[in-house]
């Protein structure tokens, strides 16, 4: 499985290929009425793969039905972007400057993915239930953007846009422009599973299953949502 930084009130995915999850985001905790976490995984140039889903990925951390797992997930962008849009030197996180200078394997998608996460006892064909627990904004700030050609309109606007979103996590709140305060609710960009491996495999199609929506959900927020994984048999209907 890997995760990147969105929500679902019903979160039951059907394996029909690997039970390998990958991850994006800002920052994913699962962790449970303050019991620590049984596993803890950081993004760096050995714990995530950049743009792909790939049966061929090594899992870079196992676990077994019921574990909880602290997640740490990435922005995506280019840290000198970042800083040529006005993010301070030291609020980029080193862990992106590591992952773009080292990492050249690179896929279609632009998201950092942090995994693949192994699920113990998970077989092709069974079902990964994950309960997001919580989670908790690693940096001060988002970004917005636009560029021609791409996107929702891509024929209005003939110049490039991006903007730097400052983000108060104490009163959860996005600062989009001045007197424009936007309600926070984090969620992840992308979580999914490998396709099944087969010969002539390459990068253009290194596209699992994948989950990208901001309507999931934390658990106590939504009573069918985990990062604790439990497989289950698929139904017959």
């Amino acid at each position: 499985m890997w995760p990147e930084g969105n929500f679902m009130n019903k979160f039951v995915r059907t394996i029909r290929f690997l039970a390998v999850l990958f991850f994006v985001g800002s920052v994913a905790i699962a962790q449970e009425h303050g019991t620590p976490p049984a596993y803890s995984l950081k993004p760096s140039p050995k714990t995530i793969v950049f743009g792909y889903y790939d049966a061929k990925a090594a899992p870079v951390l196992r676990v077994k039905s019921g574990d909880t797992v602290e997640i740490q997930t990435l922005i995506t962008s280019d840290p000198e972007q970042l800083e040529a849009a006005g993010v301070p030197p030291a609020q980029v996180e080193q862990s992106l400057r590591d992952i773009f200078r080292e990492v050249k394997d690179r896929g279609p998608g632009g998201h950092i993915l942090t995994g693949p996460v192994y699920i113990e006892g998970a077989e092709p064909g069974d079902v990964l239930e994950v309960k997001i627990v919580s989670i908790r904004l690693a940096i001060p700030y988002a970004y917005n953007g636009f560029w021609p050609g791409v996107g929702f309109l891509p024929d209005e606007f003939p110049y490039p846009k991006f903007r730097i979103i400052p983000l108060d996590e104490k009163r959860m709140i996005a600062r989009f422009a001045p007197g424009i305060e936007i309600p926070l609710h984090p969620f992840f960009g992308s979580m999914g599973v490998a396709p099944p491996a087969f010969p002539g495999a390459s990068a253009a199609t290194r596209r699992g299953s994948t989950q990208v929506t901001s309507t999931i959900k934390t658990w106590s927020q939504a009573p069918r949502c985990t990062s604790r994984c439990t497989p289950r048999a698929p139904s017959s209907r």
